[in-house]
């Protein structure tokens, strides 16, 4: 099973909000934004399983990057990396 460092789209406030409360997944709060009147996005750390899921309720996925490869780059110094231009959130 693979994990992906995601980016997770919703229509209103409260679905994004779910996505820790309801489905316990690993979400980057500090990420969560409004991009107009019905998207938010918000970014997380997500196995095929749950992107799978999710894909079923509604929720727009968007894979960023393979986390194995991201963990990889870490172990031989290669910077972190970023989510979107100027984002520092991918050094949690």
């Amino acid at each position: 099973m693979g994990y992906y460092i995601v980016r997770i789209h919703a229509s209103t406030w409260d679905l994004l909000r779910d996505l820790q409360r309801l489905h316990d997944l690993d979400v980057f709060s500090k990420t969560a934004k409004q991009l107009d009147d019905c998207l938010f996005e918000i970014h997380g750390l997500l196995s095929d399983e749950q992107i799978e899921n999710l894909s079923k309720k509604g929720y727009q996925i968007e894979i960023i990057a393979n986390a194995a490869e991201v963990a990889k780059g870490r172990k031989k110094g290669v910077p972190c990396l970023s989510l979107s231009p100027g984002d520092q959130s991918g050094q949690e």
